[in-house]
């Protein structure tokens, strides 16, 4: 995959009126493609974004985005924000993959990160983050990105404790969790909701520039632990600790898999 490493395009997708509000000024490495929904050119763009989206997420059925949420709630309000690469760079097993008609020419969109603004100033709800590029950094690049183009300072958001992506989150510092199985969910067993204060964009320019993906050292004092989530009895001690007002960070590297499933690294203070 080290074919790609020179060749990964930073791009928002977002309504005009938008873009007096993003911060586009800063030197990602690359040239910065901002993309207009509203212009038709840039529909199929879109919908392969969907697609990849419905990749990433199991499908309208699970937790696929439908084009209606990411125009309502994706793109209008916000934006979507990743990496592109030119068709004649996608390799043909990404091609077939992604399902691309034989004879598309043009941009093809490869990671995207989304946030939603909050009423809390300079705080974004990230709710969804995926590349279809391993081994390159690829989704820590995006979601550094993403943060540094939204002038975000602080993030909340709702991941599962089976998902990978847990590695990525950490790396952006010590995941505070403010809510264990959030009753409002697809998938409330399996989730919990988190918040990261998020280090300055100098740093986030620098992890978007691909200078840094190990990201953020920082760690709470407290008491280390390795909470297993098929562990009914772990999520007691947790749900416990967290009623009592304790506080619960998950720190990097984050998230390890195991013969049985997965182990994360936690901090009870």
């Amino acid at each position: 995959m080290d074919q790609y490493s020179d060749k990964f395009v930073p791009y928002v997708l977002t309504f005009g009126p938008n873009v007096e509000y993003l911060h586009l000024g800063h030197d990602f490495g690359q040239k910065l493609h901002v993309l207009h929904v509203e212009d038709e050119e840039n529909a199929e763009f879109g919908r392969i974004l969907n697609y990849n989206n419905q990749l990433a997420f199991g499908g309208p059925k699970d937790m696929g985005m439908p084009m209606w949420v990411m125009l309502d709630c994706g793109i209008l309000p916000t934006a979507m924000i990743g990496y592109m690469l030119h068709s004649d760079d996608v390799d043909d097993d990404t091609w077939e993959f992604l399902e691309l008609e034989d004879d598309y020419e043009g941009w093809v969109p490869i990671s995207e990160y989304c946030a939603a603004l909050s009423v809390e100033p300079g705080c974004v709800s990230g709710f969804s983050l995926h590349s279809h590029i391993a081994g390159q950094g690829l989704a820590t690049r995006t979601k550094a990105l993403a943060l540094a183009v939204l002038g975000a300072k602080t993030q909340v958001g709702v991941t599962q404790f089976n998902n990978p992506a847990i590695r990525v989150h950490a790396r952006f510092g010590p995941m505070q969790i403010q809510i264990h199985r959030p009753a409002i969910h697809t998938h409330p067993q399996d989730s919990f909701v988190y918040r990261l204060t998020l280090p300055p964009v100098e740093t986030l320019v620098d992890i978007a520039r691909g200078g840094n993906i190990f990201g953020v050292e920082e760690r709470p004092h407290g008491v280390k632990w390795s909470f297993d989530p098929s562990s009914e009895q772990d999520h007691l001690r947790l749900a416990t600790h967290l009623s009592r007002g304790g506080k619960a960070w998950i720190v990097s590297p984050g998230w390890r898999g195991t013969n049985e499933g997965c182990e994360i690294d936690v901090i009870l203070g």
